[in-house]
Formats: structure tokens, C-alpha cells, sequence
């Protein structure tokens, strides 16, 4: 499979050292191993490359790092079910795919997220921010670009077993560097979120992570 090197380098530069990425193009779904394939039995041809890809990258990045894997199943809650020892986080938007790996002993969570040129309707706001989210947005553009953002912090939430029941349970508050993550007040607490964005053109990469407590602070 044909890597996407340039947009490897982008996503690697908001990520801390210790994580392994791959990317490339979606392309058509080819042979899977049993676990895998049996999960896209039904899905139509454009998902099925989606998934295909994004397994095809993600056990690259894995023996990479180090743990190889002949297929990566599902969690109950249709994520990939990652090795023991091993966070990652998959992407897909727009024609492109994208994988993140990494020890647990480095990263305690993981999350990446890549958006194409897209909106994000006035009417949904309400729905995925916070008021103070809300008050800060400009445009629908920022308004798509901070979803990535939170896209990402989810994922990173759901790495570490706590994922939000809604995307307003948790707020994104802004940083020179990009975001820190602050959970709403009755939520448990959460170890540092650290949320980095870069737009490219019109396309936007966004990373979350969590350093593991043996490992080193951004």
C-alpha cells in the first residue's frame, strides 16, 4: 500500500516521540484475514475500503513499533481492539487514511483525526460544544475545526476507558500551541489532555494524547 509520507511528517509533528505513524490513500478492499473481514460482512464498498486501509496501515504501524499482529479486531464498542501494552487511534476523511500507535509506557492515551474542507452548521452547535465554546467561534470553519479537535480528545477519552456520554461533557480551551482538555464539573477527573491541530490547506490534522505516568511531559 502506497504511504502518504507528507501527511505521516504532519500528524508525527504534533505527537510526541515514541509514536509510530502510517498513511496513505483509501483504496479498494483486497483479501482480509478472517477477524477482519467478518466485521464488514454486510458494509457497503466504500466502507469496506475505509476499513480495509485503515487495518492495513494500523498492523504496519504495529509490527513498526515492535508488536506485530496478524489481524485487529473490534472492541464492543467498534473501535480496533489494540494489543495489550499498545494505544492507537485511526482516521479517515476525504480519500485518505491514517494510523498512530504507541506504548502504553510512553502514552496513556491516543487520538488523531483528520478533516477535509467542511462546515459545521449554527444548528448543531449547541449539541457538540459548551456555551464557552460556543461564545469563542467565529464561523462554521472554526466551527468544523474545533469539532476535529474534539473528534480527537474523544477518541484519546475512550483510549483510557472514559469516554464522554456527549461532546459538550467536555471543553476545549484554547492554548498558543492548541487546546488542553477540562472535563465538565461533575465528571471524573482525567489525567492531562494535550489536543494539537494544524491546517494544511484545506485540510485540518488534529492529534490528542496523554502522557503515561512513566513517561515525559510535552
Amino acid at each position: 500500500m502506497t504511504r502518504d509520507r507528507a501527511l505521516e511528517d504532519i500528524i508525527l509533528g504534533l505527537l510526541p516521540p515514541g509514536v509510530i505513524v502510517r498513511a496513505g490513500p483509501i483504496v479498494a478492499a483486497g483479501p482480509l484475514p478472517t477477524i477482519e473481514a467478518r466485521l464488514i460482512t454486510r458494509a457497503v464498498e466504500t466502507r469496506r475500503a475505509e476499513f480495509a486501509s485503515g487495518r492495513v496501515l494500523a498492523r504496519n504501524a504495529l509490527a513498526a513499533l515492535g508488536r506485530p499482529v496478524q489481524a485487529l479486531g473490534a472492541t464492543p464498542g467498534a473501535g480496533p481492539d489494540w494489543p495489550d501494552g499498545v494505544v492507537g487511534s485511526l482516521t479517515h476523511a476525504h480519500g485518505v487514511v491514517a494510523a498512530a500507535v504507541a506504548r502504553k509506557t510512553a502514552l496513556a492515551g491516543l487520538g488523531i483525526d483528520i478533516e477535509g474542507p467542511r462546515t459545521l452548521s449554527l444548528s448543531t452547535w449547541g449539541s457538540v460544544f459548551t456555551q464557552a465554546e460556543c461564545a469563542a467561534l467565529t464561523d462554521s470553519h472554526a466551527a468544523a475545526r474545533l469539532f476535529s479537535a474534539k473528534e480527537a480528545a474523544y477518541k484519546c477519552l475512550a483510549g483510557l476507558g472514559q469516554p464522554p456520554a456527549e461532546f459538550s461533557d467536555f471543553e476545549m480551551q484554547p492554548q498558543v500551541w492548541g487546546y488542553r482538555l477540562r472535563m465538565s464539573r461533575g465528571a471524573p477527573p482525567v489525567p492531562e489532555i494535550l489536543v494539537r491541530h494544524c491546517l494544511i490547506g484545506e485540510r485540518g490534522v488534529c492529534t490528542a494524547y496523554c502522557h503515561a505516568s512513566t513517561g515525559q511531559p510535552a
